[in-house]
């Protein structure tokens, strides 16, 4: 189930504008995942995810 989810994770970030861990959270319950905000904290964190900054002022 978590490497189903972790890629699930990176395929949502590389399709949306992701700039909240709450709008991670709600795109993989929309996905059937049941999430909770401590688990998908743990897997950015596990994945090696950072936040960067877009050319708009916006970060992803």
């Amino acid at each position: 189930m978590k490497n189903a989810r972790h890629s699930k994770i990176l395929e949502l970030i590389g399709q949306h504008s992701i700039d909240k861990q709450e709008e991670l959270l709600a795109h993989l319950r929309r996905s059937g995942f049941e999430v909770t905000q401590a688990t998908v904290s743990r897997d950015i964190r596990e994945l090696g995810l950072v936040k960067v900054a877009t050319g708009d002022g916006h970060y992803r």
